[in-house]
């Protein structure tokens, strides 16, 4: 079970790479960082965990200044590191946590249901 789980948080951080592409900066030399398919309820913000939200899966759009990204591992969790920004993303069992990201770079986008 916890194979899978890193597994799956592993592949969780490949696809946000994979957009990471999409680097559209200005001169403010910002990114977007996509992190798709995030379970809200294992998420925290600076310590706070979010909750009460209408659905459980989300992608998070975080809008750091970054042009630099490093990506390691310690034990089960993953740890991304923007550069310059000083955000930090830790992707593990317990769930995901942001430090060093304001509650207004933090945009989160509700995955289409499908139903009308």
């Amino acid at each position: 079970m916890k194979t899978n789980l890193v597994t799956v948080l592993a592949l969780t951080v490949l696809v946000a790479l994979g957009l990471i592409a999409n680097l559209s900066c200005g001169s403010a030399g910002c990114a977007d960082v996509y992190l798709q398919g995030v379970t809200i309820g294992s998420m925290s913000v600076e310590g706070k965990p979010l909750s009460g939200l209408p659905s459980q899966k989300v992608d998070v759009v975080l809008n750091v200044n970054a042009n630099r990204i490093t990506i390691s591992t310690s034990g089960e969790d993953t740890i991304i590191k923007l550069s310059p920004s000083g955000a930090v993303i830790v992707s593990g069992p317990t769930g995901m946590t942001f430090t060093g990201v304001e509650p207004e770079q933090v945009e989160i986008k509700w995955q289409d249901t499908g139903t009308k």
